[in-house]
């Protein structure tokens, strides 16, 4: 089976910044720590992708097509499809007072999370502070090592891989699903139950479910068995 629009699939990569090599993404564990970007709040595992869905930069996307499982590619991103090109617009003068407010001490080269978004510090003078909120790669090139582990294509394995992408880090492997006719039944694993955004992933994933699943099923029934002590 080869890759085409719709596909789910998970795969390792390694990002580069194509101008000095630097690493400054990767799925791979090893790879994180010998580059010197590694993170401990990082889970390092394959990415889950669906292509058309733009989790992934545009221009990786659209040459993972005609891959099949185990194929390993490098592929070069041209700015405008990766992080998009460096734009003045977003470089904006903010009252320092605003920094205050939120108990920040603004320095230059701080990324700093301010006005609802993201961005890095070029100057502070005694009233204002210059903020860059263009995406640290933006203008950049760049080149991504990527090998496809897998192309999901069972409807079980797709709902858990949709569990796990909205709520990183909770191993929901031990979940049971059944298909009833038109009705996936799904058992959440135990340790699930009482997870503070549960609910709300049980919605989500099931829209996200719907896509694949469309004129196949018709609902996801949740069951929930309580054990009584005895």
């Amino acid at each position: 089976m080869v890759i085409e629009k719709g596909t789910m699939l998970k795969l390792n990569y390694i990002g580069k910044r194509k101008s000095d090599s630097y690493v400054f993404d990767t799925t791979l564990e090893d790879v994180a720590k010998k580059e010197g970007i590694y993170d401990e709040k990082v889970i390092y595992k394959p990415c889950l992708v669906v292509i058309g869905k733009h989790w992934l930069p545009i221009g990786l996307e659209e040459q993972l097509i005609g891959l099949k499982e185990g194929d390993k590619k490098t592929i070069e991103v041209e700015a405008k499809q990766a992080f998009g090109l460096h734009d003045r617009s977003k470089i904006r003068l903010i009252q320092r007072r605003e920094f205050q407010k939120l108990d920040i001490k603004p320095k230059a080269g701080m990324e700093v999370e301010i006005t609802g978004q993201k961005g890095r510090i070029m100057k502070v003078d005694s009233s204002r502070v210059k903020v860059d909120f263009n995406h640290p790669l933006a203008g950049e090139d760049v080149i991504y090592e990527v090998e496809i582990v897998k192309i999901i294509t069972d409807v079980k394995e797709q709902f858990v891989a949709l569990l796990e992408r909205r709520l990183p880090g909770i191993d929901f492997s031990g979940t049971k699903i059944e298909i009833e006719g038109k009705i996936l039944v799904v058992e959440l694993p135990p340790h699930s139950r009482f997870l503070e955004y549960i609910q709300f992933t049980k919605n989500a994933v099931t829209r996200d479910i719907s896509e694949f699943v469309k004129n196949k099923m018709d609902k996801v029934k949740f069951i929930e068995f309580y054990e009584i002590d005895k």
